[in-house]
């Protein structure tokens, strides 16, 4: 999940209000964040180690899915869904690492990376349906660890409590579940229309940049900075704003119902993530059942801003899952 403004710390609405300044007079109200551009430091780009991608039928169209195969005797299947105006590549770091000692099932999510546009707005539940339609595809029947951040942590809320005998384990990072802002204000607006008119520009990029990674993020650059950037820069407008449209308004708050969430979590959060803050989220955390808190050096996007720490973190918590019975 990546914007939820209206109810965003003053802080970060204030940064929003005076960037659009710069895009013109007439939605000086409403952009993002600073305008100055990080994209002519990136040179390199993300190398592919998994297989293409294979398209999946689902209820929200057909997903871009690359699966790694066959993983170590002991490794569990994880499955990998990203944040929204990002796509795959966030989980570089991630990928490497676990390539080969678990399988992994990367999920491109709706209008994002190489996946088709959704056929009309959808919710977090469909996205859950549409995780399990995947699985049902590759006819993997053991039970998956989800591995989400943002948006994908949404959906793998959704998985546990709709597939609990499906669920492992659960992964969220950098994840809104409190209940969202009650229909779109103008800054919200904004996000949307931009998503679908002018992601590709430099001052929408690096708006959406600078509210997701940490400064030292975005001045080193590399790979997957340079992937963040062409995924934006090359994608279908009117995809891309359904899907970012529908995260924003059609999510059901999962705070409520996170004591329904029975398997092992690791919830993971950015100390410097401004939209969302450690204390905005531990509380309803704490409702787990099996659920375990930590803090990272990160913004928005942990799986990048603090990959090192991230990935110790997660690889910990899949040591100590019970073994599979």
């Amino acid at each position: 999940m990546a914007f939820s403004l209206s109810r965003g710390p003053r802080g970060l609405r204030a940064s929003i209000l005076a960037a659009g300044v710069a895009l013109s007079q007439t939605i000086a109200l409403v952009m993002l964040t600073g305008c100055a551009s990080q994209t002519g430091q990136i040179t390199q780009a993300v190398v592919e180690v998994l297989p293409a991608a294979q398209m999946v039928p689902t209820k929200l169209g057909r997903l871009a899915v690359r699966d790694s195969g066959p993983a170590d005797a002991t490794g569990d299947v994880l499955v990998l869904w990203h944040a929204v105006l990002t796509d795959h590549r966030i989980y570089q770091a991630q990928i490497e690492a676990w390539r080969g000692r678990h399988r992994l099932i990367v999920i491109d999510g709706p209008g994002h990376g190489g996946s088709q546009a959704a056929p009309g707005p959808f919710s977090m539940a469909d996205c859950a349906t549409a995780l399990a339609e995947t699985l049902d595809a590759l006819n993997i029947t053991q039970p998956v660890v989800i591995v989400g951040t943002s948006w994908g942590g949404l959906v793998g809320g959704e998985f546990a409590l709709a597939y609990p005998a499906r669920t492992r384990a659960l992964v969220m990072l950098n994840t809104p579940i409190n209940a969202p802002a009650e229909g779109l204000n103008f800054s919200d607006r904004f996000v949307v229309w931009g998503a679908r008119w002018i992601h590709a520009s430099s001052l929408y990029r690096d708006g959406v940049a600078r509210a997701f990674f940490l400064p030292t993020t975005r001045a080193q650059g590399g790979p997957v900075m340079q992937a963040f950037h062409d995924h934006l820069r090359q994608a279908d407008g009117p995809a891309l704003a359904l899907s970012v449209g529908s995260v924003l308004l059609e999510r059901e708050a999962l705070a409520p119902r996170m004591g329904g969430i029975r398997a092992p979590v690791l919830f993971i959060v950015g100390a410097e993530d401004n939209m969302y803050p450690p204390q905005t989220l531990r509380p309803a955390v704490a409702q787990l059942p099996q659920g375990r808190f930590e803090v990272v050096p990160s913004a928005h996007i942990s799986v990048v801003d603090a990959p090192e720490a991230t990935t110790r973190l997660i690889n910990e918590f899949l040591a100590r899952l019970p073994n599979r019975g």
